[in-house]
């Protein structure tokens, strides 16, 4: 069943790109596959180059974190384990409504890697909190920064931007809830428990109540440990890497358009109408907000620079910031996967 619901959800996702791709070109006049591709590889090796780079960065700084994490909770933790959490990350966001699929995929991996459930469950919580407000973080300086730009969104964007911020502060509000809600976890765990027996689907309720409260009990215990001593500095540090993360994805854009020939003097511009995009995708439970995100690109670009030059800019820079990206993420999780299933990548504890 469940394997069944990844092929459904892929499916979904192969789908939605094809028709978003196929939206925007039919908008165009001019544009067509042929000529996104000679557009892309005429482009200037130098900057498409540095498309490549961010990327790879929006990759290595959630490694890095998720490496660094673990390894303040006592398991000795390499890049390689990091690259493949973040990949699975990435590439299970992209193919689900709302990104609801990263974060049990990276659990698995770590569960398959020996890490105990209650430190996994604190390491992503404190994970989650950082890339919700370093989004908000780079989003809301942009708004102060350049609210003109806002102001050049349709009607219809604006609402999805402002949405968006709402739904991220929410969002931020209540994962810090659930750092200080353990006695409402249990409680509502418990509750749980005794639903399944009565339904008779749990007969050892008293060994689940036990089990639930020792995952609380290392789940509190890793967040006192990443609150504590040493712990203040590795939080603000991997805060520090969610901000590069995104403003490594962010940047995607208007590196593609300096790679096209585009004026330096409209980078500013074209990154800041990237965030509002970005925010304004989040408030839509769609797999990738695709559609969504090709549509507030477009409507953001179109107010700086012609139709077709911001239908080709949106082409691009979409496709190295999540197609491309998705892809090399799907490879690396297969990779992983497919070993896992062999034998443990069991990280030791220091």
């Amino acid at each position: 069943m469940k394997r069944n619901k990844e092929v459904l959800w892929s499916l979904v996702t192969l789908a939605l790109a094809i028709i978003s791709i196929i939206a925007v070109l039919s908008q165009s006049r001019e544009l067509t596959f042929s000529e996104l591709l000679v557009i892309l590889v005429s482009g200037h090796r130098g900057w498409l180059l540095a498309a490549a780079l961010c990327m790879a960065a929006y990759i290595l700084c959630e490694a890095v974190s998720l490496k660094y994490l673990l390894r303040h909770n006592g398991y000795k933790s390499s890049l390689y384990h990091g690259v493949t959490y973040s990949c699975a990350d990435i590439y299970c966001s992209a193919i689900t409504p709302s990104a609801t699929g990263g974060q049990p995929v990276v659990m698995w991996f770590m569960k398959r890697d020996g890490v105990s459930m209650g430190v996994i469950t604190a390491i992503l919580m404190v994970y989650l909190i950082m890339h919700t407000f370093s989004t908000l973080t780079v989003c809301l300086i942009s708004l102060f920064a350049r609210a003109d730009i806002f102001i050049g969104f349709s009607l219809f964007s604006k609402i999805l931007i402002v949405i968006g911020y709402l739904t991220m502060s929410g969002l931020g509000v209540v994962f810090l809830w659930l750092l200080v809600a353990q006695n409402t976890i249990y409680r509502s765990g418990c509750a749980i428990i005794a639903w399944l027996k009565r339904k008779g689907w749990v007969k050892r309720d008293a060994y689940w109540r036990e089990r639930l409260q020792n995952g609380i009990d290392e789940y509190t215990g890793s967040l006192k440990s990443m609150g504590g001593k040493g712990g203040r500095i590795l939080l603000v540090f991997v805060y520090l890497l969610n901000i590069l993360q995104r403003i490594a994805q962010l940047a995607v854009s208007s590196v593609m358009h300096l790679a096209t020939g585009g004026a330096l003097k409209d980078v500013g511009t074209i990154f800041v109408t990237q965030c509002y995009t970005a925010i304004g995708s989040m408030c839509v439970p769609i797999p990738g907000a695709m559609g969504v995100s090709d549509y507030l690109l477009y409507d953001g670009l179109n107010s700086i620079m012609d139709h077709e030059a911001a239908l080709q800019l949106e082409l691009l820079s979409r496709s190295v910031s999540y197609y491309i990206l998705v892809l090399f993420s799907m490879v690396i999780v297969l990779i992983g996967y497919f070993q896992r299933k062999k034998f443990y990548f069991t990280l030791h504890r220091q």
